[in-house]
């Protein structure tokens, strides 16, 4: 039976190529390059999914709030949403719709006040905590994650094909949409993809968040993002990592 949910695609990438780079970033301004094979991202899914699960009681009817850069945790933090059954809010949902949980960086807390609990993450090193300097109302997400169990094969997914996956649209609508975006674009299976990222941490809508998460788990293949770039540098990248850029 084919993959129906975002978690079960995630899992058949896993099980094809667990050791082949799945997800790589690079920060152009900072020289910040990080290159995560889906056996190691799949650790901190893990953890994000029983941090929320089993830690916080959330699951099939929770809403996450996501306002991280897009970079190599923000996607392990999207699946391990999507695996404990939580729905992502976007940019372009509705506003009356308040998050269980949200994730931010220091610059985007006060953007999340309205969830009921804020994990924040420390933008100078994604995997350190922020020690007694996490933002006030707020709960270090590595600090919490950390002790959770890491394994991907302990992971009993929630998500179904008919549940709230991403704004108002459910898990097989999003599926949807990507592939008629694959149709659009004429991407083979498995290609490697390149997405520029936003200058900021920001709340992502719905089909941007199709494009450069979904897209790559859905063709079976790879993705790269690249921050503070200008289009020469894009084009230098992609050539260097054979990724396709999709702007």
């Amino acid at each position: 039976m084919p993959p129906t949910t975002p978690s079960a695609l995630f899992d058949r990438v896993l099980a094809r190529q667990p050791s082949l780079p799945f997800v790589s970033f690079y920060d152009e301004a900072t020289g910040e390059r990080a290159e995560l094979s889906a056996k190691s991202l799949a650790n901190w899914v893990a953890k994000t999914h029983f941090l929320l699960g089993d830690s916080l009681g959330l699951g099939p009817g929770s809403v996450a709030q996501v306002a991280l850069r897009t970079d190599w945790l923000s996607v392990a933090v999207m699946l391990g949403c999507w695996s404990a059954g939580l729905s992502l809010r976007t940019a372009s949902g509705p506003d009356d719709v308040d998050a269980d949980v949200a994730f931010a960086v220091p610059d985007t807390v006060a953007e999340c006040r309205d969830a009921a609990e804020i994990l924040a993450v420390n933008p100078r090193s994604l995997t350190r905590s922020f020690g007694p300097d996490a933002p006030a109302g707020t709960e270090d997400f590595v600090a919490a994650a950390r002790p959770q169990p890491d394994s991907w094969g302990s992971v009993r997914t929630a998500a179904t094909a008919h549940a709230p996956c991403l704004g108002e649209l459910t898990a097989a609508e999003v599926l949807d949409r990507a592939a008629a975006r694959i149709g659009d674009l004429g991407l083979s299976p498995a290609a490697r993809l390149l997405f520029a990222v936003p200058d900021e941490a920001t709340e992502n809508s719905a089909e941007r968040l199709v494009d450069t998460l979904v897209l790559p788990l859905v063709l079976g293949g790879s993705v790269v993002y690249v921050a503070n770039a200008d289009p020469a540098t894009l084009a230098r990248r992609s050539e260097q990592e054979h990724a396709q850029l999709i702007n």
